[in-house]
């Protein structure tokens, strides 16, 4: 029977301090392993799993299909559960030193290694139990929010509920906002029940299976005691977290906005606050997890192994050592690398593209718009085209006007004369009121001369001859040589190149998992989030350009361009232009540092846009 826990909060802190040194190596180690296994692991399961399915690559809302499957199931399982295999190895580690110091006052990082790696094959199968169970409580309510959702949420464009918010979309958050609530005291419930199931695994040799019952009835009575000291420790470390990253960040963001337009200085604040981040997370996280492993082994009532008992007479005294060894070499290649790069300049090659026409100057998808994109010498001009019911091509975003004009029209019930009676200008500035949405026709003609034009064909399951009447237009306007086309729909994108064989047409992705570089298609367009320099280096061993969007600020802008991405899609073209000049002034030391930034989340974007959805 497990002893009354005894630790309370402070003690577990304090126990996490005296501990630092070994606690803060394991910390180390574990996210070294993280880094170092993890993103390949997943790429691996996902890679197999996908060539399984008989597909290249899954783009967007296929991958929440193929995750749905059996076989993505399976490959989110074995994900799932090497993370959590790692997270648990990381834990233990931290309750077998903080054991050792309990029983022989005696701790070192090779006390850690000494316990647990025996029972390796043991925590990884834990970790994999333990994600099944976690997904059995969690799935059902997931499904339940998603039923929600279609119910509520789908009988106009999405944009429009997340701007507005509706009464239904007031009622859906409500519902599924208390889905998920009662999901998460479910999970938190059974969770505190298994709290001990590690300990029992590692220290008293319990197999993983057995282990979670055996947890469940030693956690009698002792769930809510152990649960509020779980909240004191969360409630610590976001207190103290927070606060010192508060004031640092308060500092990073007055010399981030002074030096915004100045990539060169900016560069250089950047490097001091990346660093004073990453010291504070890192010791932040290691006390915190520490104290969190501290609470579960003391409320296991320390059990006493064999190997808790014996002295410190591990055979891996190699471990640290080559630890920091390793870290010393790395930092070696690091620094004479930085000045090996001090001097090397490289030039982008990067094709501006104004989102909408210079959407963040003038109302989406206008004339004025257009107009004012190619006043800032855009390369080329993305637009959204759809069919109205009488059959033009006009350009619109949503499938209704409700967003921007609060007009309770679908585009495809709609004739050209209602599109022309509708103000699409005036919600972003009454001086706009005139604006209408305008023809495909006309923007091509207004781009004719002076940049090409991106043509996405939007599809919401009610075009006709979209991709014909699309390029009829373009032919007609003789700018066949001077526009590409793109879509989320991959068979939109394949009916476009069979009818326009001369034409770029390529695919947009908010998400890739797979080959997807292998699909054929002359480019992508991605999220700058799925944006990677992997991902640039296929393209470009395909032949194929690649397109990023949607980014605002200088600091994404240059991260882009250090990733070796074909263009931007942004509605600051302008900016976009300036950035580029920049950088041509700058290392690539300087570079990198401000690519770092972007990574870490520094942003300088600091107006509000109407969304940065393709």
């Amino acid at each position: 029977m497990i002893s009354k826990a005894a630790l309370g909060v402070l003690d577990a802190f304090i126990l996490a301090w005296t501990l630092k040194r070994p606690f803060l190596l394991s910390h180390l180690a574990f996210n070294v392993i993280v880094t170092a296994f993890l993103a390949p692991f997943v790429a691996f399961v996902m890679r197999s799993a996908i060539a399984l399915s008989g597909k290249p690559a899954l783009s967007d809302f296929d991958i929440a299909f193929f995750l749905l499957s059996p076989l993505g199931f399976v490959a989110m399982l074995l994900a799932a559960g090497f993370l959590l295999a790692l997270y648990v190895m990381n834990s233990g580690f931290m309750m077998a030193i903080a054991l050792k110091d309990r029983h022989t006052g005696a701790h070192s990082f090779q006390d850690g290694v000494a316990m647990v790696m025996p029972r390796a094959p043991q925590l990884v199968e834990f970790g994999g139990r333990l994600a099944v169970r976690v997904l059995a409580i969690a799935v059902p309510f997931l499904l339940a929010a998603g039923a929600i959702y279609l119910w509520l949420l789908t009988e106009f464009d999405i944009n429009y509920y997340l701007k507005e918010h509706p009464p239904e979309f007031i009622m859906a958050a409500i519902c599924i906002g208390a889905i998920l609530l009662v999901m998460g005291v479910i999970l938190a419930w059974y969770l505190l029940g298994w709290a001990v199931a590690l300990p029992l695994v590692m220290f008293q040799g319990m197999s993983p299976k057995q282990s979670f019952a055996a947890s469940k009835d030693a956690m009698q009575d002792q769930r809510l005691a152990l649960c509020l000291k779980m909240l004191g420790i969360g409630v610590v470390t976001v207190g103290l977290f927070g606060g010192a990253m508060g004031f640092v960040g308060m500092l990073a963001d007055m010399s981030i906005d002074r030096f915004a337009h100045d990539l060169k200085s900016l560069s250089r604040v950047l490097i001091v606050y990346a660093g004073v981040w990453g010291l504070l997370n890192l010791l932040f996280s290691t006390l915190s997890t520490g104290a969190m492993a501290a609470l579960l082994v003391d409320q296991s009532g320390w059990p006493m192994s064999a190997q808790a008992r014996e002295g410190s007479t591990s055979p891996l005294t190699w471990v640290k050592p080559v630890l920091v060894v390793g870290v010393l070499v790395c930092a070696g290649f690091g620094v004479s690398g930085v000045l090996g790069l001090k001097s090397l300049k490289t030039t982008d090659q990067i094709e501006v593209i104004a989102h909408r026409g210079a959407a963040g100057a003038r109302p989406e998808n206008t004339m004025a718009s257009i107009e004012k994109a190619l006043d800032d010498q855009t390369d080329w001009v993305e637009i959204d085209v759809q069919e109205t019911a009488d059959g033009e091509v006009v350009v619109l975003h949503d499938s209704d006007f409700m967003k921007i004009a609060g007009v309770n029209l679908k585009i495809w019930d709609a004739t050209l004369q209602d599109v022309a009676q509708i103000d699409i200008g005036s919600w972003f500035d009454p001086e706009y009121a005139d604006q209408r949405a305008p023809l495909l026709s006309e923007v091509l003609l207004a781009a004719k001369g002076r940049a090409g034009v991106l043509i996405e064909l939007k599809y919401y399951g009610h075009d006709e001859m979209l991709e014909q009447r699309v390029a009829d237009i373009v032919d007609a306007t003789g700018m066949q040589d001077h526009v590409k086309a793109m879509s989320l729909k991959l068979a939109g994108v394949q009916k476009m190149k069979a009818l326009r064989p001369d034409w770029d047409v390529g695919l947009l992705a908010t998400a890739s998992i797979g080959r997807i570089w292998q699909l054929e298609t002359d480019f992508l367009a991605v999220n700058k989030s799925a944006a990677s320099h992997f991902l640039v280096r296929k393209m470009r061993e395909e032949g194929k350009k690649i397109y990023v969007w949607t980014v605002n600020d200088p600091l994404s802008m240059s991260h882009m361009a250090s990733l070796g991405v074909s263009g931007i899609i942004t509605d600051e073209p302008a900016m976009a232009h300036r950035v580029l000049a920049q950088r041509a002034t700058l290392s690539a030391p300087e570079r990198f540092v401000l690519s770092l930034g972007s990574m870490l989340g520094a942003s300088v974007e600091t107006k509000v846009y109407r969304d940065v959805s393709p």
